[in-house]
């Protein structure tokens, strides 16, 4: 299988060409404003004006016509009427940003019971992943000449590491990083495709508000694990005695969601440290509890355990 690495998806435009953000983005009207909503990783913004560490992007997706509201503000004619509306690439597709209500947009076309918008906000210029730039001098090809991190972005976070002796091929330069494809092979057994029928970027706000849609689907939340504990009478979702993970999120919700787990899985989590970050997919059983707004998963897969 190759891999192509540390490249981002870039559409050729005029002017600043768009960027796909690598992590979640609050957005606001002005620089260090108060919040409207949250792009999340793979949001494609164009990058306009900045100001002391805050960047204006412009940004657009697809959103439910029945979620908008008429406006006539800030040169805006339409605004969202629920929190927690998501913007989506396409309609129905992934899910791009998380919008608070009373968020002024401009509408565009409309695709049966969806409506495209678009607006520019303000977001925290680390946010964004290092712009493409041309490659003025050097060769095309270079050689890794020691172990060194990879990043997904210039000066980024470490994403995994590259041996020297690797060769690839020039694709930017920026603030002293180049950024290069590799060619590797990877055993079969490390990876594995993405599935586009998982929910990823849905809140627990969404979920308790629309129970019929989301019951029975499986979704992608990054939890914090807390206990691992047995259902009893005041759990009635879960089956009495069945074993479950008490977890805080889907991060950054402050809120607890319960992960119930199969008998041949629970020894995998017996060594899990407490207040450590994991990510799971699971089917949701229930969107509450009887007692508590607190949704139940059935567990899937683990899909990143949490660091030592």
């Amino acid at each position: 299988m190759l891999l192509a690495l540390l490249v981002h998806h870039v559409v050729p435009a005029a002017g600043q060409a768009p960027l796909t953000l690598t992590q979640e983005a609050r957005f606001a009207k002005a620089p260090r404003g108060a919040a409207l909503g949250t792009l999340l990783p793979g949001a494609e913004v164009r990058p306009g004006k900045s100001s002391g560490g805050q960047v204006e992007v412009a940004f657009e997706g697809w959103v439910p016509t029945s979620a908008l509201g008429p406006f006539a503000r800030d040169g805006f004619d339409a605004v969202v009427k629920r929190n927690g509306t998501q913007l989506r690439q396409t309609p129905d597709g992934s899910v791009t940003a998380r919008l608070s209500a009373n968020v002024g947009f401009l509408k565009g076309e409309a695709r049966g019971s969806w409506t495209r918008v678009k607006r520019s906000a303000w977001i925290d210029q680390k946010a964004l992943p290092a712009a493409a730039a041309p490659v003025t001098s050097g060769p095309d090809q270079v050689v890794v000449t020691r172990t060194s991190p990879l990043a997904v972005s210039s000066g980024g976070p470490p994403a995994g590491s590259v041996d020297s002796g690797v060769t690839g091929r020039v694709v930017a330069r920026s603030g002293g990083w180049t950024r290069v494809q590799l060619e590797l092979w990877v055993p079969d057994s490390v990876v594995r495709g993405m599935d586009d029928r998982v929910l990823r970027g849905v809140s627990q706000a969404e979920v308790r508000a629309n129970p019929s849609r989301y019951i029975g689907q499986v979704i992608e939340w990054r939890l914090q694990f807390v206990a691992i504990q047995k259902a009893d009478e005041l759990r009635p979702e879960i089956p009495l005695g069945q074993t479950y993970l008490l977890t805080r999120g889907p991060l950054p919700e402050p809120g607890f969601v319960y992960v119930v787990v199969p008998a041949s899985a629970v020894v995998r989590f017996e060594g899990f440290p407490a207040l450590k970050e994991f990510t799971v997919r699971g089917t949701i059983r229930s969107t509450t509890t009887k007692y508590l707004p607190t949704p139940v998963l059935e567990l899937v897969d683990v899909v990143q355990a949490p660091a030592p």
